[in-house]
């Protein structure tokens, strides 16, 4: 609950604590943080890196954020700013438009940034504003949690959570340890307040302290950098796997060669060439025509009964596709008509609701929908329907445009062939086709081919490395009725359908993982057909309805989760790490092995491809350029292609 000053500067009835300065907060963030951090001149240094990451404990109204940014948009041709902040007492949009009204000369980045604020979720929310040159990650959450999850390194650091005396938990020395995490020698950081316990804290942690003059009423502020005399390890921050730990001693990737021009290879394409990187796109069968190729395809979060790393990601990914497309697509492209998801023999109302209570959504987000007794006062379909979950936001896209959108671009060029072998050389990666005698030479190479990944990869390697199968799926696209016509949503059960788009309807898909035939049947156009009629009888559809049926291609896994990460040699994983898990093991420690350099592996995302690819591909070029990740470290380690050598020694042990 928030309480104004006459000044209108908010006050946290809470804490009975001021968010910003009475007597000008604008300034007092360019006092404490901007010049504490000494991010002027910093910024200025011919020698600055392609990016600068901040990391703020306390969002509050946004105020350091947006000066930061007003502060940034005179240097951002030269560099791209990742902001990373931790809240875990949000303020609503009005809340926040009204504290920082006071401020006119932020106007245009206030409003930038609240169009984007809202869908929010317990976690990461990930942000990109000023076309990609701004990246904000802002946790919502408790700030030990938020401190153990973040995956990235950070150059300067804000310390702006309410006064020690009135939040002493966030400035004990157990929870600022945990910074040591996301510093790197010479990090910086500043805070106004000079209180004994946030001295001893960060003095515990590796920071060499400095007192300076305070604003305004403050006589003094700290500032800081980061200058262990060793490093030491925490064991209070849960252990990551040792072949998950990013290392950030990557060399400067200015090339890369993407093998796949899926929605998957697209939209990585698309994010690497935001950050300066020229990118090669190679395909046979051209942009986005085997399973991205489909007519329409749609997108919700999987709402699993307990929060679980297919849940936590999918509702990243569902929010940051939002953000994304809400500003990149244009209306034949996406649209957010709503999703309604039914009960199923597999999705029963209690997993659903519980679902729903676990995750601790918004009504925003998702509600639950209950046909009521009284059901005079619904029509035919509303019935038919049946309870369910109801994701306001729910939508559809058009893959192969969206995908071809993507790729035209400056920096990307594509090159219709096919990539018959990928060896390493001294300057990286050559890529050899099979119809030219030219070679494609790249700092780094990525596969997004789906399940032709291991083709090409598991040469490399010299062994069979990720387990993707191939699964059939056939869809139908059928004809306006004039019910269908009126149906506003999309509808969910077993299988899904879309409302009209451009006076077509789609119905899919069936899953098949055992009869790979390429071509449509009509066993599977019945199939749809009967559950179509049986589902929504109201729908009034028939044999004559059906314009069009369609074959495409998943790739998946056996745990039906993206591949997306850095590739590590099998057999030096094998020698490393066999025996992790035995008891005699009791310290578990193990050598740090480094990936392949610029080899990574982004597929196999099944039937959630158009989710995954937008905050995957962002995911991905943060870990090629060792950029901070926009998701927790936890999903991280549950993305990685890794993953299936560490279950193979485990079973072997």
């Amino acid at each position: 609950m928030l309480s104004w000053k006459e000044n209108l500067t908010p006050i946290s009835e809470q804490f009975g604590d001021i968010y910003f300065s009475p007597e000008n907060g604008m300034e007092e963030t360019k006092h404490v943080f901007i010049e504490g951090n000494n991010l002027t001149q910093r910024w200025e240094d011919p020698n600055l890196q392609k990016s600068f990451a901040i990391l703020e404990l306390g969002f509050g109204t946004g105020l350091n954020f947006l000066t930061t940014w007003k502060e940034y948009s005179k240097h951002r041709d030269l560099f791209r700013l990742h902001y990373i902040s931790i809240e875990k007492f949000p303020l609503n949009k009005e809340e926040i438009a009204k504290a920082l009204s006071v401020f006119p000369e932020l106007l245009e980045y206030k409003e930038e940034f609240l169009n984007s604020y809202q869908d929010l979720i317990p976690g990461m929310n990930y942000f990109r504003f000023q076309n990609g040159r701004i990246h904000l990650t802002l946790f919502l959450g408790d700030v030990k949690d938020a401190l153990v999850e973040i995956s990235g390194k950070v150059d300067a650091i804000f310390l702006d959570g309410f006064a020690p005396s009135k939040n002493p938990d966030m400035w004990e020395e157990s929870i600022l340890i945990h910074l040591r995490r996301v510093c790197k020698m010479g990090t910086t950081f500043s805070t106004f307040t000079v209180a004994r316990m946030v001295r001893d804290s960060l003095t515990a942690c590796g920071f060499h302290l400095e007192k300076r003059p305070g604003f305004g009423r403050k006589r003094e502020m700290l500032v800081g950098t980061y200058s262990p005399t060793e490093e030491k390890s925490d064991e209070s921050t849960p252990k990551e796997k040792p072949w998950r730990q990013r290392l950030f001693s990557n060399p400067e990737t200015k090339t890369a060669a993407i093998i796949g021009a899926g929605i998957a290879g697209s939209a990585l394409a698309y994010s690497l060439s935001k950050r300066g990187i020229r990118v090669t796109v190679i395909d046979p069968s051209g942009i986005a025509n085997e399973a991205s190729g489909i007519p329409g395809a749609i997108s919700h979060p999987h709402i699993t009964k307990l929060p679980t790393p297919t849940s936590l990601f999918t509702l990243r990914a569902f929010r940051y596709a939002l953000h994304f497309l809400s500003s990149f697509a244009d209306k034949k492209e996406f649209k957010t008509s709503g999703l309604f998801h039914g009960v199923t023999e597999e999705m029963s109302s209690e997993r659903l609701k519980k679902g729903l209570e676990n995750h601790q959504l918004s009504e925003g987000i998702v509600v639950w929908k209950e046909t009521s007794n009284d059901s005079q006062n619904k029509n035919d379909l509303e019935k038919e329907m049946g309870n369910g979950v109801f994701f306001q936001k729910g939508f559809w896209t058009q893959p192969n445009s969206l995908a071809k959108r993507l790729i035209d671009q400056p920096s990307i060029e594509f090159i219709p062939k096919t990539a018959s072998a990928v060896q390493s050389n001294a300057s990286g990666w050559k890529i050899k086709f099979s119809d030219s005698e030219e070679d494609l030479h790249s700092d780094s190479v990525i596969f997004c081919n789906s399940h032709g990944i291991g083709e090409l990869l598991d040469p490399i390697l010299g062994e069979k490395f990720l387990p993707i199968k191939k699964v059939r799926g056939q869809l139908l696209v059928l004809k306006e009725t004039e019910p269908s016509s009126r149906l506003p949503s999309i509808l969910c059960a077993e299988h899904y359908l879309t409302p009209s788009i451009e006076g077509e309807h789609i119905l899919g898909s069936t899953f098949d993982e055992f009869d790979l035939d390429p071509k449509t049947r009509t066993k599977d156009t019945k199939e749809l057909l009967q559950y179509i009629q049986k589902k929504y009888p109201s729908l009034n559809w028939n044999e004559e309805s059906v314009l069009t049926e369609r074959v495409g291609f998943r790739a998946q896994t056996p745990d039906r989760f993206p591949i997306l990460g850095p590739v590590l040699s099998p057999q030096e994983f094998t020698n490393a790490y066999k025996g992790i898990e035995l008891p005699r093991n009791r310290t578990k420690n193990f050598p740090i092995l480094k990936p392949i350099p610029g080899l990574f592996v982004f597929g196999a995302l099944g039937s959630r491809g158009i989710l995954s690819s937008f905050l995957g591909a962002e995911i991905l070029a943060s870990l090629i350029l060792d950029e901070p990740a926009p998701v927790e470290s936890s999903l991280l380690e549950a993305l990685h292609p890794s993953r299936f050598l560490y279950r193979k020694i485990r079973s072997l042990d």
